[in-house]
């Protein structure tokens, strides 16, 4: 059987994930390329969360959701710790009867599927769940004791040696500094080893970088970056004395992180038109910590006064900023582009731990035997130039 030879640019949890259903059949021959440490980048500063029900994902899609939970899980399975889940549950707020009606169905989904799930309207109940939380304002909670969240650099190790296992290769601190194409059709790469590469597919999975590695080809990446701006914040008294779900409002989201409370802004509920949210920038520039606006800390600070107050004095750790690659419609964009034999597996924005292994699985099955999916078809790039 002849071989088909492909090049995935980036060694994130997108790179990585495609690279090991690729791997899943015999006649892939698959090369990695990671310009830094895999899992390292945007992956790195990601906060894993894959719940069973909210507003990140909506439900038409909810099998995507389900896939990736039910993959980690068996990835757990196999080896312990391999994809780093912490059990906290998830306590989904609603804030009003469109959020209420996204929860329920979720929750009506979870447990069709043999998870837990209740909807909560009991506020002495929520309450007990999550003793800091203010009941004010809000009709009621989702709740499941099963889902919490993973670790995206964990996850995408596992996968790279679950793809170097079944005979791939993977290459890190190389970067490619160049995409080959001769009459509009993509022929392989070049990459700082100052090395020649011959592929017949090459799958940009580079984030937020889609946007410079897409100039390679002359394929313009229709993405923004969008801030994800995170705080670790340590509770007045040190240490929770209870087990602090991933908790999940419109606007932020919050889980634990060892002693400390990682918060972060919802990327739905981030402006694209607000220079202040979204913007093209280089990723490259990003410093390891730190960088983070006053605008974000003073914004989800007044979320925490107003809806988690018996952590508001909390003091602020550490902080970092990471970019996510969000189209203008908040779906991934997956497969062909106008050049042939270059492919897209980029923009999953805040959702690339729970949507990247339906996703590879598909965009694997297309590369292999050219058969399409709805998966593919609703998160196609063609969407975002007829529009």
């Amino acid at each position: 059987m002849e071989k088909k030879r492909i090049g995935i640019i980036g060694g994130g949890i997108s790179g990585t994930c495609l690279g090991y259903h690729l791997s899943l059949y015999d006649n892939a021959e698959i090369t990695v390329f990671e310009k830094n440490t895999i899992g390292g980048a945007s992956t790195a500063k990601s906060a894993g969360t894959v719940c069973l029900f909210d507003d990140s994902l909506k439900n038409r899609y909810w099998d995507v959701r389900l896939y990736g939970f039910e993959s980690y899980l068996k990835m757990e399975e196999e080896e312990k710790g391999s994809a780093g889940f912490d059990k906290t549950g998830t306590l989904v707020v609603a804030t009003n009867e469109e959020v209420e009606k996204v929860i329920k169905t979720g929750i009506a989904l979870a447990k069709a599927a043999g998870y837990t799930g209740e909807y909560i309207t009991d506020k002495d109940r929520i309450k007990e769940i999550l003793p800091d939380i203010s009941t004010d304002n809000i009709l009621g909670a989702g709740y499941t004791q099963d889902d919490g969240y993973f670790d995206g650099t964990m996850i995408s190790n596992t996968y790279a040696k679950k793809l170097q296992a079944n005979g791939g290769t993977v290459k890190t601190g190389v970067e490619v500094t160049e995409v080959k194409v001769v009459d509009n059709k993509v022929t392989g790469l070049k990459t700082s080893e100052g090395i020649d590469y011959d592929f017949d597919v090459v799958v940009d999975c580079t984030g937020p970088w889609s946007k410079f590695t897409g100039e390679m080809v002359g394929v313009d990446v229709p993405i923004w970056h969008t801030k994800a701006e995170a705080f670790f914040l340590c509770p007045p008294g040190k240490k929770l004395g209870y087990t602090f779900p991933v908790l999940k409002y419109p606007e932020f989201y919050a889980l634990r992180a060892g002693d400390n409370i990682f918060i972060c802004k919802s990327h739905l509920s981030m402006d694209l038109n607000n220079p202040m949210h979204a913007g093209q920038w280089d990723p490259d520039k990003l410093p390891a910590t730190g960088g983070t606006d006053d605008y974000f800390i003073d914004f989800l600070l007044d979320q925490l006064d107003a809806k988690v107050p018996g952590i508001v004095d909390s003091g602020l750790v550490s902080s970092w900023l990471s970019y996510r690659a969000e189209p203008k419609d908040f779906w991934p964009i997956l497969g062909e582009t106008p050049v042939e034999g270059y492919m897209l597996a980029t923009g999953y924005g805040g959702n690339g731990v729970i949507e990247a292994p339906a996703a590879s699985r598909d965009l694997a099955k297309l590369i292999m035997v050219g058969e399409s999916t709805p998966l593919l078809e609703n998160w196609a790039f063609k969407r975002l130039i007829e529009k």
